[in-house]
This record gives structure tokens, sequence and C-alpha cells, in this order.
């Protein structure tokens, strides 16, 4: 058996952890020398390089419909902020950067998160499918994946439309998406969340052809 962990014996700190691992997360990538994305623009770059869309909905999980209903909520709210975001050369995308603020105004509704290999509501639930829905747009794209991580099992299973094995774990202060343009072009995300599916384009400044750079079973 593992070694427990403090906040184990007094659940009472567990919030000041993690409010201190979240500040400590954010300051390193403030020193880390990477130049993270943060412009948007309204002008939208001309050359589409690859489009998707997933559906919001999985009727054959067997959880109340109502926090599948708050994950949709929490991705429209990440939408907004990720919506028309540029990716420019040298530049590094990080979800957490992209997202962070996303629920100043209106707070996130609870939702499922897989934690310690079981589901727990929390608030801020069902990102993952927004996370793991920009990884599969970043696939078929020439931008070079840094950071992605696994649930370990397929949240996404008999999903119809979103293809199996794609998976891309966020957890605040943990578990980042990071993409970094090595390239000498910019690039553009525009994203959008309907009542049934969230949609996405990456834009480039350059006609490109989109290539899968992973094997999809």
């Amino acid at each position: 058996m593992g070694r427990k962990r403090l906040t184990q014996f007094f659940p009472g700190l567990l919030p000041l952890r993690k409010r201190q691992k979240i500040f400590c997360y954010y300051m390193g990538m403030r020193l880390d020398h990477n130049r993270y994305s943060e412009t948007h623009s309204d002008i939208t770059l001309s050359y589409p390089l690859f489009h998707a869309s997933w559906p919001l909905y999985n009727y054959k999980t067997g959880y109340e419909l109502t926090y599948q209903e708050n994950k949709a909520y929490n991705c429209k709210l990440a939408a907004k902020v990720l919506d028309k975001l540029i990716i420019a050369p040298g530049e590094t995308f990080s979800f957490w950067i992209a997202v962070r603020g996303a629920d100043q105004e209106t707070a996130y509704k609870n939702g499922y998160v897989l934690s310690d290999g079981r589901l727990q509501l929390l608030p801020g639930g069902g990102l993952c499918q927004m996370s793991s829905f920009l990884y599969w747009l970043f696939l078929h794209t020439p931008l070079t994946i840094t950071e992605q991580h696994t649930h370990g099992i397929d949240l996404h299973l008999n999903m119809p439309g979103i293809p199996q094995g794609i998976d891309a774990a966020v957890a605040e202060g943990w578990l980042d998406l990071k993409v970094r343009n090595d390239t000498a072009h910019t690039f553009q995300l525009l994203v959008a969340v309907d009542s049934h599916n969230m949609s996405g384009t990456v834009l480039s400044d350059t006609r490109l052809r989109s290539v899968c750079q992973k094997q999809i079973s």
C-alpha cells in the first residue's frame, strides 16, 4: 500500500492544498520561458485546415441526464474563451491558460470527473470532453503535442461520431493539454457548442494539407 497523503488524514486541508497547487502551477508556467497563446482575433484566417463535430450527450451511460446537461453548459463556457484564439509561430497552446477565467462571471456547474479511479461530481466536470475534442483537432495539424494525458478508460466509448482512443484528461494544477507551434504558420481555433454538439475548425494563414498524426483503431 502506498504512503498516504497528508490530506487523506486531514481532509479539511484539501481545498487549501488545491489552491496552493494551482497557484504554483500557473507560476511555473510564467517562468518556463514558453510564450502561451492568449490573443483572440475577430478577423478569421483564410484557410480551413480541419473541421470536426462531436455529440455532447451519451444516452447509454445510465447516469442522470442532468449532469450531462451540466457538462454541456461547462463546455459552452469554455468554448466562448477558446473561440477565435490565435496560435502564432513559437507560441504554446495550454488548455488551462486558454480557459482560465471562463467561469469568473458565471460559475461552472457540477459534472462527472474521473478522479482516483472513480467518478465524482465536481464543478467544471465534463471539460475533458472539450480538451479531448481539441486534441482531435490538433492531431490533424502540424502543431507539436507536448503534453497530453489519458483517463485510462475510454470515456467516449460507443458515442457515435467520436473516434475511439482519443482522450485528453485535464485537471487544473495537475494535468494539461499543450501543443506548440514549431512552424512558420499562424493557426486559429473556431469553437462552438450548441444544444446537441460541439464543433470546431482549425484555420491557417496558408493553405496546408490535413494529415492525422495518430493511427486510429
